[in-house]
């Protein structure tokens, strides 16, 4: 399988303005930042390891593609709202306003573990980031589930501007369809943890969208059917991890 990155390119204008005019508040912050970050320069890679990022709906194999790379000596952060599911804060289909901001605030709390590794040199793979954790907020959001959006919104914006989060040097999206991401959740058989709302789900996938259209635009993203073999996905991950650094790995 030959990678090729897709980089966003003005495809969700209307989807943007939607945001804008019922998050108004938080209209000149959106725009201020979308200049700076569409200015932004990514760090080098030389001498760092490489942070790559998985994305994708519930059920697309994110933590199977990250099992697979940490058996490889990557260093494996698994999603946070799954560590936190396990731990009895509610999740998925159930999340609200006190889950949306816990999943922020530990997502922030591991970032000096995650830039630890990378200026250590070891390449580091995570399940879900930013990106991924606001677009579940503005989905519970629309559904009257959660009210925290603008203020996740706002601390996300002012995070990146001041360069408090590391930016990913690849992010990694495992397109799954709605109706697949549903049926692979109901086979976990795990109720607590699943998202099983269709709506919810398509807000989760266009906003996705659109953070990467406007806030990490100059970030690659490349795009799997999250229904090929895990260990093809993986190996062409690495073909293009191993252009940018020494060593090579492979899959048995």
């Amino acid at each position: 399988m030959q990678l090729k990155p897709y980089y966003y390119r003005g495809t969700n204008l209307r989807f943007y303005a939607f945001v804008l005019k019922n998050f108004k508040n938080r209209a000149n912050t959106c725009l201020n930042t979308a200049c700076k970050i569409w200015r932004y320069q990514p760090m080098t890679t030389k001498e760092r390891g490489f942070f790559l990022v998985l994305e994708g709906l519930p059920g697309s194999g994110k933590t199977t593609v990250g099992q697979l790379l940490e058996e490889l000596g990557w260093i494996f952060f698994p999603e946070v709202a799954t560590l936190l599911g396990a731990k009895g804060v509610p999740i998925g289909d159930r999340g609200d306003t006190s889950s949306d901001l816990l999943i922020f605030a530990e997502e922030f709390r591991r970032v000096e573990d995650i830039k630890r590794h990378i200026l250590e040199g070891r390449n580091v793979v995570v399940d879900s980031y930013f990106p991924t954790d606001l677009s579940f907020a503005f989905a519970r959001c629309k559904q009257n589930q959660s009210t925290c959006y603008p203020t996740c919104l706002n601390q996300y914006l002012n995070a990146q501007t001041s360069g408090a989060i590391p930016k990913p040097d690849l992010y990694v999206h495992l397109n799954i369809p709605l109706k697949d991401s549903v049926t692979r959740q109901r086979n976990r058989k795990k109720d607590d943890f699943t998202t099983l709302n269709m709506s919810l789900l398509r807000d989760v996938k266009r906003h996705l969208s659109f953070v990467h259209e406007i806030f990490e635009r100059e970030i690659p993203v490349f795009r799997f059917d999250a229904r090929k073999s895990q260990k093809e996905i993986v190996q062409a991950v690495l073909t293009f991890v191993e252009r940018q650094h020494k060593g090579s790995w492979r899959l048995r």
